[in-house]
């Protein structure tokens, strides 16, 4: 797996807990855990193993060292994190005019560029732009575009190297273009919509 920047691991993270705001796919991810563990949302990124863990405790102080004593915390692989996200975001779509897009282009963006690729950066930022713009609701359809708080699953998340991370949203509003293109290039929706969160780029 390629190396991240400082920059790099902060977006990561903000973005997977932008991800993990939506009730639709942070049930997609829980929902295989062992069920003592499903209410498990303090999360670790550990960039060189490529995986997301969830435990029962803050990972900083004493509360990293109890999840890892006794082993409190679920853990998922990049990979099966977003191929469980793009699932969620083929269901939150249903009945919009992407969700064939996300079905057949999103998924293959999934599988080659997110995954085989691993360019886990580049498709997770691509996922919050569906949620953001291309579904029907959600966390970024409703609470997103009016609380001002950072969603509750990046506050404080560290990477495995104890790095901490702090995220602010920037909210803007007025119409913007928005075109969606796929890793081979392909248009597979163009619209005009409202930024709603997230990070400016």
């Amino acid at each position: 797996m390629k190396e991240f920047s400082n920059n790099e691991k902060e977006k990561f993270v903000s973005l997977v807990g932008f991800l993990l705001a939506e009730p639709k796919i942070d049930e997609m991810i829980h929902r295989d855990f062992a069920p003592q563990k499903r209410d498990h949302r303090h999360i670790q990124i550990v960039m060189d193993q490529a995986k997301i863990r969830f435990g029962k405790y803050n990972w900083s102080g004493l509360g990293s060292f109890a999840n890892n004593l006794i082993k409190c915390y679920e853990e998922i692989s990049f990979s099966d994190f977003f191929i469980k996200t793009w699932d969620a975001l083929v269901g939150m779509t249903e009945g919009m005019p992407a969700h064939d897009a996300v079905i057949e282009q999103l998924s293959r963006e999934t599988l080659l560029k997110g995954i085989h690729e691993q360019n886990y950066l580049w498709i997770a930022d691509r996922f919050l732009d569906v949620c953001r713009h291309l579904t029907k609701d959600g966390y970024w359809k409703t609470i997103g575009t009016e609380s001002k708080e950072t969603p509750h699953h990046t506050n404080g998340c560290p990477f495995a190297d104890g790095v901490k991370v702090k995220v602010e949203r920037d909210i803007k509003s007025g119409p913007i273009d928005l075109h969606v293109v796929d890793s081979v290039g392909d248009v597979f929706e163009v619209l005009t919509g409202r930024w709603v969160g997230g990070m400016r780029r």
